[in-house]
């Protein structure tokens, strides 16, 4: 809430797992409880009725005469409050999620907000129509993007085209500050859509005029994006969502955020999609105030580019990367919130873990197998020199759209993991490359998801008469790792967990080709032994 008001929002960087959905939940929820507590505040101090402290109060110890409700934050009427220096920030809410995690924030939803509260009056709107199949209650479809209900509801007080020309503000309604819409970048301009008409609108490069255009009849107040790392340039994907905003016919300034466990992961350039929205819908202009001028696009832009040629460098420069990490430390501390399991919580640690046991396991490479992956990828050098022409002649072609001084030589990082798959696949499976390589087109594979995808959505007794489950005995033998874990679900059958319950296992995998053995495995050698 402090960072919202002081900056104009920023990152959510929690560790996977501590809550990151839950957290934003909760934040819309106390922003609507301080709406809710500055609108009766400003009630009782125009009736003079004592309810609440009148303005101007000089006792700094003063309380609010009314007593809290559980769970609500403190009353601002109190000098001593924390809200006291907190405008309530009206508007609608936004979360726009990746479409696969739409159905886990709904069901977090669903769980922890009380949607029969009289006074909060909080509402979702899901704006994701294959969230909805035959299964759906009728609460549910009610929470439909394309119910007119909703869409009036969301609706902004329009300024009537017959005053002034026009020229005039929309204005969000008190209800609205309860309202969030779950939204996705593929379906978010649709929805938007609904709302355009004629008018006129501010002019961007003329503060303070307004000139004809389209005027979009929703306000938002709070506006987040979920995995603000998968998209993270400048008016790209989600990103480009918050920075598209309409604000060009209402006074309210959104406060924007970005929630990742990892939103620099690889590269400073992590921040820049929802630091540029901050920066376009901010209430001063950060090119000339003093207080935002480092933290100006052009500044990132700069840092990232000064990082680029550091990593791709030939000669190590501790002094240069020291230089880049201290002018880069202030945007980490400003805008980027974060917590650990470890973090302190009301004289905790955030997490409790049950009792665990943790086991690294260390497995002995092959050195012949390590040889023949490696001449295998050697085979698909040419896709990855097609790749890097590519990247070198939009670097020569489209100047303005460098995010480098420097021409490309090789792939990015991230690129090279993604192109060099099969190496990974591999590691772990020796006894593919034989099958990739074979003679018989029976059994030829070419390890690619689309192939294994279509073994997939065979019936079983076809799932093994595939080449993963004709040569599985081979496989399975030719992987120290799938070798151990037989093993070690071998004995994982033996014993239970610390409920006295049978034990789960559960494995994560980026590689539908991982799976599809460990599905032949498992069917094969646990569920019939025999």
């Amino acid at each position: 809430m402090l960072n919202s008001r002081s900056l104009g929002g920023g990152f959510v960087a929690d560790d996977m797992g501590l809550g990151k959905t839950l957290s934003f939940l909760a934040y819309i929820i106390v922003e609507r409880q301080l709406s809710i507590l500055w609108r009766e505040v400003r009630k009782s101090r125009d009736l003079k009725d004592g309810k609440h402290l009148v303005e101007g109060q000089t006792n700094a110890h003063a309380t609010c005469p009314q007593a809290g409700q559980p769970g609500w934050i403190v009353c601002p009427c109190a000098p001593s409050s924390p809200t006291t220096s907190m405008n309530p920030q009206p508007g609608l809410r936004m979360a726009c999620v990746p479409p696969a995690l739409v159905s886990s924030w709904w069901g977090q939803w669903k769980t922890h907000v009380d949607t029969t509260h009289p006074l909060l009056g909080m509402r979702i709107v899901v704006d994701h129509p294959a969230a909805f199949n035959d299964k759906s209650t009728i609460e549910d479809l009610n929470t439909q993007s394309t119910k007119v209900v909703n869409q009036d509801r969301m609706k902004a007080d329009v300024f009537r085209k017959d005053r002034n020309g026009g020229k005039g503000y929309d204005h969000p309604r008190d209800h609205q500050a309860g309202w969030l819409l779950l939204t996705t970048k593929e379906n978010y301009g649709k929805f938007a859509k609904r709302f355009e008409s004629k008018g006129q609108v501010l002019d961007p490069e003329n503060p303070g005029e307004w000139k004809s255009g389209i005027r979009v009849a929703l306000v938002f107040g709070i506006a987040m994006i979920d995995e603000s790392h998968e998209e993270f340039f400048k008016n790209k994907g989600r990103a480009q969502i918050l920075a598209n905003l309409p604000t060009r016919n209402c006074s309210v300034t959104p406060f924007i955020w970005g929630y990742s466990g990892t939103p620099i992961a690889q590269t400073p350039r992590g921040l820049e999609g929802v630091l540029w929205a901050i920066e376009k819908h901010s209430w001063v202009d950060w090119a000339t105030d003093p207080k935002f001028q480092r933290f100006e696009w052009k500044q990132l832009d700069a840092i990232c580019k000064r990082f680029d040629a550091q990593i791709k460098s030939s000669t190590r420069d501790d002094a240069a990367v020291a230089q880049i990490i201290a002018d880069f430390e202030p945007f980490m501390v400003n805008f980027i919130i974060r917590r650990t399991s470890s973090t302190d919580w009301f004289g905790h640690t955030l997490m409790k873990l049950k009792p665990h046991v943790h086991q690294d396991v260390w497995l002995k490479g092959n050195e012949k197998a390590t040889n023949d992956t490696a001449a295998f990828e050697a085979l698909f050098d040419s896709n990855r020199k097609v790749m890097l022409e590519r990247l070198q002649a939009n670097w020569d072609n489209f100047p303005e759209k460098r995010l480098s001084d420097i021409r490309p030589t090789l792939l990015w990082f991230n690129t090279m993991v993604r192109e060099t798959w099969r190496s990974r696949l591999l590691a772990t499976f020796p006894g593919l490359c034989k099958l990739a390589h074979s003679q018989n087109e029976a059994d030829r594979l070419t390890l690619t998801e689309d192939e294994v995808i279509g073994f997939f959505r065979s019936p079983d007794q076809k799932e093994r008469a595939t080449p993963y489950g004709r040569h599985l005995k081979n496989i399975v033998e030719t992987s120290p790792k799938c070798l151990w874990l037989y093993e070690f679900i071998t004995q994982l059958n033996t014993q239970q967990d610390w409920d006295n319950q049978v034990e789960k296992l559960v494995i994560l995998t980026a590689f539908p080709q991982a799976a599809f053995i460990l599905k032949l495995v498992s069917a094969i050698y646990h569920l019939n032994p025999n």
